[in-house]
């Protein structure tokens, strides 16, 4: 009899410390929604590392052609979700730059995509439901996870990188994928030994506004002053005008004195 009441008294303290799901709430710490429906229509986050969401059964649901992603999980290491159901959002799971994470035993319904995954490595999708009108998984940059549903194969681009339908053996020391997993080192993942380069910091000066009338004077002088090749040219063209002149008038010169020969003849 102690024993039954103990269970009962331990039962109702698990059941106690689930909580409710709320919009746009951002999960920092590992918890369980009670086994519930909840409108969410700008979704729940979640933004810390070693963690779980487990959702109890419950539902998540969004606002049909209005709410993006169900569940987004950004930035994170070590995180498992499971048992939620997400439904009718445009993503229903979001993971960008997740590793080594788990989405287990979730269902899918009426979502555009049920599982996004961009820029996620060694993650593992298994056991899920998927009802998605367009996708059940699409993947972008994103390579040596495994993704399995329970309820349908997944025949992809994608699954040439990623195991897909099945466990398979992947080595994520690859060098040039700019990746560094866990298992790897700078010996067998040139991606480990190689570290980001900061952009270097440009000062921008800030003038003073009599520099900035100074300069303006100086760039209208310039403007406005004879360049050094036209006052070179102008000593060149005033000799070729005399010697013009001059040629011209011996022309005439000549001319006349021949003209005035003829007159002299008759």
């Amino acid at each position: 009899m102690k024993w039954l009441i103990v269970l009962l008294l331990l039962s109702s303290f698990a059941v106690a410390q689930c909580i409710e799901a709320t919009d746009g709430m951002v999960i920092k710490e590992s918890v369980l929604f009670c086994s519930s429906t909840y409108d969410v229509p700008n979704g729940i986050s979640v933004a810390a590392n070693n963690i779980v969401l487990d959702c109890g059964t419950a539902v998540l649901r969004g606002t049909v052609d209005q709410s993006e992603i169900g569940l987004r999980l950004e930035n994170v290491d070590n995180v498992t979700v499971r048992n939620c159901n997400v439904m009718t959002f445009n993503q229903g799971i979001y993971l960008k730059n997740v590793t080594n994470s788990l989405i287990e035993k979730n269902g899918f319904l009426k979502n555009r995509i049920g599982i996004r995954l961009l820029d996620a490595f060694e993650n593992t999708v298994r056991d899920n439901n998927d009802k998605s009108f367009q996708l059940a998984v699409s993947a972008i940059n994103s390579k040596f996870n495994v993704v399995m549903f329970g309820n349908k194969n997944v025949e992809r681009g994608f699954c040439d990188f990623n195991a897909c339908n099945e466990h398979r053996d992947m080595n994520p020391c690859e060098a040039g994928d700019f990746y560094c997993s866990k298992k790897c080192s700078p010996e067998t993942d040139a991606d480990c030994g190689s570290l980001p380069v900061e952009a270097p910091v440009v000062k921008e000066t800030v003038k003073t506004a009599e520099q900035i009338v100074k300069e303006a004077e100086v760039e209208v002088r310039q403007e406005l002053a004879p360049s050094k090749v036209a006052e070179e040219k102008k000593p060149v063209e005033r000799v070729l005008s005399l010697t013009n002149k001059l040629f011209i008038y011996i022309i005439l010169y000549i001319v006349a004195f021949i003209v005035l020969r003829i007159k002299r003849r008759n």
